[in-house]
């Protein structure tokens, strides 16, 4: 397996020799996460593609791959994966999304079980250009903030809800607000369209931490009035897409992105409507619900 760092991109890394089955052994796991750990997205090319059931193995080498609750917009014989799509055929839509910009997320930041790595397959791309998906690194921005302010961010609770128009696609018995607490064991990968996290996530694997907010699913800081979480949330949020932070993947058919869903968020551009983009996505939580909120204290005991 070759890791090759994407040249002049802030992050970011091409794989070649490994193939997206779930066959890796735990020799090559361990290698693909060490790179991912540095590089934080990964872009596997020159490999067959899979099938969806070997898509789903190789996703589940690396964490729990949870359903989408989706009752629309999922593969109709795997709702583990999720069909991103502008498609509309026989005046049916063919999975989620459209040709318009997709704002800056990270995948189920609004449930209480969240993403720990993102995989997206490339089926069809357009021909024209456009689509591509950008990738912002939210390790540094918390690494570039002052001590005195990295302090003031930790004490910060954020409500993260699915975004508005999304709800009639879940299915019934999984939406509603849902928070960690004692019976965490107890919540079901899929629970939750509305939940509370801390405003800082620490990934358990690497102890770095991250500004873990969004433009599409953070709603509100708890902890502070409306109009000063709106500053404060628009003053990190303005961060996302600056170039010495940023990543843009311009997809070739094949390609398989995984990528940090705790240290990154990401975007789509727009492209010509006329043209068809179709991808396959899966994502895997973390084991432990509590993982990503533990202090470096509470990790060490």
């Amino acid at each position: 397996m070759d890791v090759t760092p994407i040249p002049g991109a802030a992050l970011g890394a091409v794989v070649h020799g490994a193939q997206v089955t779930g066959e890796l052994d735990d020799t090559q796991v361990e290698e693909v996460w060490a790179a991912l750990d540095e590089h934080l997205v990964l872009v596997f090319r020159g490999h067959d593609r899979p099938s969806c059931e070997e898509f789903l193995a190789f996703g589940r080498r690396f964490g729990h791959i949870p359903k989408t609750g989706l009752t629309s917009g999922a593969h109709p014989d795997h709702n583990e994966i999720l069909i991103v799509s502008n498609l509309v055929e026989n005046g049916r839509k063919i999975g989620v999304g459209d040709a318009g910009w997709m704002g800056w997320h990270t995948d189920y930041s609004f449930r209480p079980r969240i993403s720990q790595v993102g995989f997206l397959e490339a089926v069809e791309v357009p021909s024209s250009g456009g689509g591509e998906t950008l990738f912002t690194d939210m390790y540094a921005l918390y690494e570039s903030l002052p001590p005195a302010e990295r302090r003031r961010l930790h004490s910060y609770r954020v409500r993260h809800a699915l975004r508005t128009g999304y709800e009639e696609t879940i299915e019934e018995e999984l939406q509603g607000e849902v928070s960690l607490g004692e019976d965490a064991g107890d919540i079901l990968p899929e629970d939750g369209t509305s939940t509370v996290h801390p405003l800082i996530a620490r990934n358990p694997r690497t102890g770095r931490r991250s500004v873990y907010v969004s433009t599409l699913n953070t709603q509100r800081i708890v902890d502070l009035a409306p109009g000063d979480s709106r500053k404060l949330l628009d003053e990190l949020l303005s961060h996302a897409g600056k170039p010495g932070y940023t990543y843009v993947h311009a997809w070739q058919p094949g390609d398989v992105v995984m990528w940090d869903q705790l240290g990154t968020i990401h975007a789509k551009q727009a492209f010509d409507p006329a043209e068809r983009r179709v991808m396959r996505q899966v994502v895997s939580i973390f084991d432990d619900p509590a993982g990503p909120w533990r202090t470096e204290t509470e990790a060490a005991a």
